[in-house]
């Protein structure tokens, strides 16, 4: 599952870089978190940012265990039941990031955090959708494809990304086949990883520390040679 991820340019430079207005409301995020009221883009508005809550608020209302289901959607999902293909022809969004942490079992019961970026930094779309409950609250879940050879080493799901070009066919098309193909495009780019804090369990937690290289621990602080 990924459960954490950033978008920390400040508003300016992601209002240049999505050519979206950017409400004042804007702060960095190290360390967004199923829960937290993030921003993104929806179909129904591709030239402004808004802030829905991650995770789909009217499955998590019933439930208290933070499952990955209610954050995370898988692309099968998307494309084979009847209730998510509904909302891919009218709910589409993307979610703006720069990087997301991955933890990686090392042992039973040690898992270490790494932080996921392009080299030069950029901010990079992802696919989701979105719903809006009958208390008026807005959600949205973030879209999953099989991972590739390099998420491969840490799980088997990975954002569904979408390039410059594929982000606006998927907040523009009407084309339920066009909107499956763009899901199935695997972008070839490599990220670079390090090792950060566990800290970012902390779902609270917001600081630029979160994304600095960090000696190699597992959830509970404690140090391994393993990464």
């Amino acid at each position: 599952m990924l459960d954490r991820y950033t978008i920390t340019l400040n508003s300016d430079e992601l209002a240049l870089v999505l050519g979206a207005e950017v409400p004042d409301t804007y702060e960095p995020q190290f360390n967004a978190a199923p829960t937290k009221v993030l921003p993104l883009i929806t179909s129904a508005k591709p030239d402004k940012i808004s802030f829905f809550n991650w995770g789909l608020m009217a499955m998590w209302s019933n439930n208290k265990a933070m499952s990955p289901k209610f954050f995370n959607l898988p692309m099968d999902s998307v494309i084979n039941k009847a209730s998510y293909r509904k909302k891919l022809s009218t709910h589409r969004c993307v979610i703006p990031m720069d990087g997301f942490y991955l933890w990686k079992q090392v042992a039973k019961k040690q898992q270490v955090p790494h932080y996921f970026f392009y080299p030069d930094k950029k901010v990079f779309s992802v696919a989701g959708l979105w719903e809006e409950d009958e208390e008026g609250t807005k959600s949205f879940i973030m879209i999953t494809r099989p991972s590739n050879e390099q998420i491969g080493d840490f799980q088997e799901d990975m954002p569904a990304i979408l390039n410059a070009a594929a982000t606006r066919r998927w907040l523009e098309s009407e084309d339920e086949d066009e909107l499956n193909d763009l899901l199935n495009q695997v972008s070839k780019e490599e990220f670079i990883s390090h090792t950060v804090s566990p800290k970012i369990r902390d779902i609270e937690g917001n600081d630029v520390s979160f994304i600095k290289p960090a000696p190699a621990s597992d959830q509970h602080g404690n140090y391994t040679l393993f990464t």
